[in-house]
This record gives C-alpha cells, structure tokens and sequence, in this order.
C-alpha cells in the first residue's frame, strides 16, 4: 500500500473513529442522566432518610414535612381491600355428570342383582363384600316391602344426586375456612349460593333426607326403615359434586389483583409526623416512599443536571483531546474511555442498588469506580487520561443517592493514589507492592474522610474491606482487559513494549546475526533515547523499543552500512544515486519488517520517520561535487529520505538519538565539553532543517534531551586504568 492510499485509510479510519466518539459522547451524558435520576433522588449536597431514625412506637424529637408532592400508597389499605376482594370469591363446587350416571346405574345393578338372584356376584365384582349385612336385612322383608324399598332407593338416589352429593372432608376443609356459603355450580340452574349446612354427605344423610322421608307418611316407615334405605344409598351412590380448588384460587387471584390500590395525594409541605408524637408504621411508610419513589426534582432541577454532566462529560472529552493532541490513537483511547466509563456507570447503578441503606462512604468505597482510570492509564501509558476518567467519574457520582461532597474528593484522592502506583508496573512482584501500598494509601485516604462524612466507627472495618476489594477487583478486571485490548489494536502499552525490548524477539536475532554493527548502534540508540525521554516525562519504553527497532530494514543489505563494514566500502564501486537508493530503502524494508513482526503502530511510525525527510549530506556533497566538475546540477529532493518528520516527541527524540550516536563515534578523545558541541550541534541543525517543527518538543525539552545525551554518551565511553603487563 502507498503513502497516499495508506494516509486515505487512516483519514475514513479516523472519520469512523470520531462518530463512535460522538455516539458514545450522547450515549454517555444520557446514561449518566438516567443513572443518577433512578439512584438519586436527593440533592447533589445529600440527603438523609428519616425513616431509618426512628421506629414503631417511639416519639419523634422533630417534624418531618413532605419536600416533594408525591401519592402516597396505602400498603396497609391496599392489603386489607385485596384480602377482603379475595374472602368475597365463595368456594366453587361443580357438579359431575358421570358421577351422577355411575350412580344411578349402581342403584339399578344392585336391584337387578338382587332380582335375579346374583346379588353376591355383583357384589364381588364391585368389591362391596363388607356390605353384606344390608342384603341379609333386605332379604328378612317380604316381596312388598322389598318392592317399596326398591322403590323409595330410586327416588331417593335421585333426589340426593340432583341436590348433589358432597364430600364430607371437602366440606370440612370449606368450613375450616371460615366459609358458611359455597357458589354450586350447576349445569342446569346455573351458579347459586348454597349454604353449608344444607349441603348433604354420606355421613349426614339421615338428617338431611329427614323431611323427605316424612312427605311419606309413618307408614311407610313402618314397612320399610329408612335407616335402611340411607345405609344402602351410602352403600350405592358416589359423591357428584367436587371441589374445584384451582378456579376458586384463580378467581380469587383475579379478584386480589382487580383492587385498585387506593392512593393518597400528598402535597408539598404536609407535615407528616409531628414532633412529640409516638411515630406509627403508616408515617413511616410514607416517610420510605417519598424517598424512594418521588421523582423529587423540579423542571429546573432536572435542567440543572443535564447542564451539569453535558458539561463535565464534554469538558472531560475536550481535555482528554487537549492531552493527546494529534497523537494516532487518540479517538481510540477516547472510545475506550467513554466505553469504560458507560460500564462503570452502570456497575455503579447496580451496586448502589443493592447497598442503598448503607452509610454513603461505606457505598462511596463500593462502588465501582476505580477501574476505568486505571484501565484508561494503563491502555495509553498516560496517569493523566486515567485522572481525567476518574474526574469524569467523581461528577456522575456525586448526583447519585445521597452522595455528599465529600464523595467527589474521596473517588479523585482514591484514584490519584492508584494512579500514582500502578503507572507502568510490569513486573509481577512490582506489582504485588505497588497493591499492597496502594490499598494501605487507600485506606488511610478513607479513614481520612470518615470524620467529614461522620461515619460511625463500627462501619470502619466495612468500609476498609470494602475499598480492598473494590480496587483488588478493579486490578483483576485491569489484568484481564489490557491484554485483550492490546492484542485486539495491537496497542503499545507497558507489558507490550517490555516484551518488544527483549532481545529474544527473532527479527532482532538475525539483525544481529548478520549486522552486528547495526544492532550494537540500535541498542545504544535505544539507550540514549530512553534516558532521553525518561528526562522530558515522554514514554521512554516506547522509545527504547522505537530505537532497538529503528533500523531493521538494515537486515537485507547490511554491507552497505558503515557500522558493519570493515576496511571495504561497498559504495566505493556505485555511483552516488544508487548508493542512495540502497540507503534509502532501508527505511520502506523496516516498514515491511515492522508490520510482518506484528509490531504497534507507534513504532512502525518511529521506523518510518526516524529520518524525516532529511538530505544524506555525505552523497548529496559527493554529487554535488561531482555533479560541479562535469558543469551539472543536481536536485537535492534526490538524495534526501522520503518520509515525515517526526510528529510526536518519542519518534523525535529517536531521530535525535539515531544521528548522536553515530556522530559520536567520530569524536577523537572525546570529553564532555566536546560531547556538548557535538550535540547541541546536530539538534540544531534538525531544527534549521525543519525536522521537529511537529514534534511537540519544547526548547525546554530540547535542552533537557541534550543534557540526558550528554550524560549517557559519558557515561558510555568512561575510561578504565591500564592494568600493567605481566
């Protein structure tokens, strides 16, 4: 891919870029919006709930008044009005037809039987050989009688089956209840209150059928007893009417959830519990749902707000851009920022949901604000940006649920003091310590603060073990998305670039298996530019590993390079504008090299312009002062290198470095007055030369680059005694 196809892709890369900032910008100032308006639904200085000081029964010491108009719902009424619509849906027994019918027929087998004489088989076959006492007394009447008997079953089955036969335990369980009335379902006459006194079971029969029996007459029963007729019906007749427990608890559902919940409006200024009274569960209900379910805020307050986080979220995005200026990555790193800080955001929500009646620096120490900072200040190696978040995140957090002020100073002196000691810790037990003084820091911070926020003492521990988890949790979560983000964007962050610096790395073997002047140059380079960067607060990894890799395009052709040539000079037998075509090229192969090694773009950048667009002085004065002995001109865009000028202060200070360390080695005797000339001398002429008008450097840093040069370039070429000779 070319220069300009290249520079076309990063350009829609970058548009795409700012319209996902934009996106998650609104995104942001919405959710943070709708967060604090469910959570808190006090004032941004704090509120209280009065109804966690007092309980049932105890006199209030003060008046409470409504702040807010709200409707208030009676929870007591409302339970009272529901259980009430539930006791009014009747128990619902229907009638069973094929009960009705296996009856009846029963009634007639035993009379056939008996008739015909097969009154033991039908019995048998019914599994009824118990009842064979009533068939002996049946069989002591005469023909009469027994046809009157068989006569009165008849009507008596059917009488007692179109009354409807009960079950006696089901009317105990009915009655048990406290009910006196069922609703009878009949198909015929349809619904109808029954009392459950007049509803007959096998076991009350002899009371019931009383007045039919007497319609009759007494000489009926002195043919016929109507003992016995009961006790064969009982014998015969099987219950045809059931309760029907699953319609009567749906009914009595649908009639609990038709109450309409009765409510009470209560203005602004109603005074809800007076002072010197014995406080009831009512006022203190009342008390709760003002607090929690009253929106409590005015048209104003809710401008107010919007205002508020439109500008802090808008100002935090503002300075974050500041911060990075034109840096490649910067609305990656913004993405990733505004991402981070819509999770926490809603993490936050949630915990606050879970801890609401707990002390709010307790709930301060809980919520989930610690790890956007430091995954933003980790992914970007910049402890500003991970401030920035965690300013962002103070703001949103002080509009929650009876957040005070001291919430605001508490999350930024928390996250100032995590900032402050998980800033590039690569190694493990580095970072063991940096946890370990961190919470110490961290909880002394905290402690701190719980006089200006009267916390009471037993909720100390709670608060301390709480802050300990949170931001061990939040490391955990850091450890666990840095490398994944790193390996999604190929993002040079600090456990990156320490692995890059490693000479293990195979491309950095074979530069120095085959350009072992070259890779000694880049490992000075690398040591120069480090200490360099490290003196002007710039990332210094990223510049070590920039200046171990600055020259791998050397590996194709490194005879042609005077650090690995010996007393032959290959340029000796080409011409000047071939030599530099060879010299040249060796910037676009480290390119090509870079992006097979999967390097970050950060370095590829620093391969890329670690010469600018600078001239190659020593062919440029050598055509040109052959180009002047054959009366020619030459052009000197020809014999300079075709990439940019650095344009951040890690890649500038590798150029810098690049050309110090080369130009050293041609210093005779070198002292420190020399060392000085030398490279105050070179970084001037880069200026003259335009090549780091867009570097960000300062003439401060410049000065400070110089002196680190200085410094390192003594400190390289130190001098020894010689030992005598033996």
């Amino acid at each position: 891919m070319n220069t300009r196809a290249r520079r076309e892709e990063q350009r829609r890369k970058g548009k795409i870029q700012q319209q996902i900032v934009i996106a998650l910008t609104c995104i942001t100032v919405v959710v943070a919006m709708l967060t604090t308006l469910y959570s808190g639904k006090g004032s941004i200085l704090g509120l209280y709930d009065p109804a966690s000081l007092y309980h049932v029964g105890e006199l209030a010491d003060e008046d409470f008044y409504a702040t807010k108009g709200f409707e208030f719902v009676d929870v007591a009424e409302a339970e009272r009005m529901a259980a009430e619509g539930e006791r009014a849906v009747l128990p619902i027994f229907t009638y069973q037809i094929r009960a009705t019918v296996q009856s009846k027929r029963m009634v007639e087998e035993f009379i056939t039987s008996y008739g015909n004489g097969t009154i033991a088989s039908f019995l048998v076959d019914q599994e009824k050989t118990d009842s064979l006492h009533l068939v002996r007394q049946i069989s002591m009447l005469d023909a009469d009688d027994r046809l009157l008997l068989f006569s009165l079953l008849r009507e008596s089955a059917d009488h007692v089956l179109e009354n409807g036969l009960f079950s006696a335990d089901q009317v105990e369980a009915v009655v048990g209840d406290g009910y006196g009335q069922i609703s009878y379902l009949d198909p015929e006459t349809g619904t109808v209150e029954r009392s459950v006194k007049a509803l007959m079971t096998k076991e009350n029969l002899a009371i019931q059928l009383v007045p039919w029996f007497s319609a009759y007459g007494e000489a009926i029963e002195a043919r016929v007893p109507s003992s016995l007729v009961i006790d064969v019906l009982a014998f015969l007749l099987t219950e045809n009417v059931t309760y029907d427990r699953v319609q009567t608890m749906n009914l009595r559902a649908e009639a609990r959830e038709s109450v309409v919940e009765p409510t009470m409006k209560v203005e602004r200024g109603t005074r809800i519990i007076s002072q010197d009274t014995v406080v009831t569960q009512r006022q203190l209900e009342m008390l709760s749902y003002m607090q929690e379910h009253a929106m409590g805020y005015s048209i104003l307050e809710l401008v107010g707000r919007l205002i508020f986080i439109v500008v802090v979220t808008i100002t935090s995005v503002a300075v974050f851009l500041r911060v990075l200026d034109k840096e490649s990555r910067i609305y990656l790193y913004l993405n990733m920022m505004l991402s981070s800080v819509l999770i926490s955001l809603l993490a936050m929500h949630l915990v606050s949901s879970f801890l609401q009646n707990r002390s709010m620096l307790v709930l301060d120490s809980f919520l989930p604000l610690f790890f956007a900072p430091l995954f933003v200040a980790h992914i970007s190696s910049k402890r500003r940006l991970g401030f920035i978040t965690a300013f962002l995140l103070a703001c949103y957090a002080t509009l929650m649920r009876e957040a005070t002020l001291m919430t605001f100073f508490f999350i930024l002196s928390v996250n100032a003091i995590n900032l402050n000691f998980f800033r590039y810790s690569i190694k493990r037990l580095e970072d063991l310590f940096n946890w370990f003084f961190a919470v110490v820091s961290s909880s002394v911070a905290a402690l701190a603060f719980s006089p200006l926020s009267a916390v009471a003492i037993h909720s100390l521990p709670t608060l301390i073990i709480s802050l300990v988890v949170n931001i061990t949790a939040s490391l955990i979560l850091v450890q666990a998305f840095v490398p994944l983000m790193e390996y999604l964007f190929n993002i040079p962050t600090a456990y990156r670039l320490n692995e890059l610096a490693s000479t293990d790395s195979p491309i950095l073997e074979r530069l120095g298996a085959v350009a072992q002047g070259t890779y000694n140059h880049s490992r000075n380079v690398s040591e120069l530019a480090y200490q360099a960067a490290k003196a002007i607060g710039a990332n210094a990894m990223l510049a070590r590993v920039g200046g171990v890799y600055h020259d791998i395009g050397k590996v194709d052709h490194p005879e042609y390079f005077v650090e690995n040539q010996g007393t032959e000079n290959k340029h000796d037998d080409i011409k000047a504008s071939l030599s530099v075509a060879v010299i040249k090229s060796h910037v676009k192969l480290g390119l090509e090299k870079g992006r097979e090694a999967g390097l970050p773009q950060e370095v590829l950048d620093i391969i890329s312009q670690h010469h600018g667009n600078d001239i190659i002085q020593y062919f440029y004065s050598e055509a040109a002062r052959q180009a002047q002995a054959s009366g020619v001109e030459i052009n000197a865009d020809d014999y300079s290198y075709t990439g940019e000028p650095p344009n951040f202060p890690e890649s500038a200070i590798v150029m810098l470095a690049d050309i110090v360390e080369a130009a050293s080695r041609t210093l005779k005797q070198p002292t420190y007055s020399k060392y000085q000339k030398l490279v105050h001398t070179l970084v001037m002429g880069k200026i003259e030369r335009g090549q780091l008008n867009q570097s960000h450097l300062s003439l401060t840093d410049l000065n400070r680059i110089e002196e680190s040069f200085v410094q390192t370039l003594i400190g390289r070429d130190h001098h020894r005694i010689e030992y005598p000779e033996e």
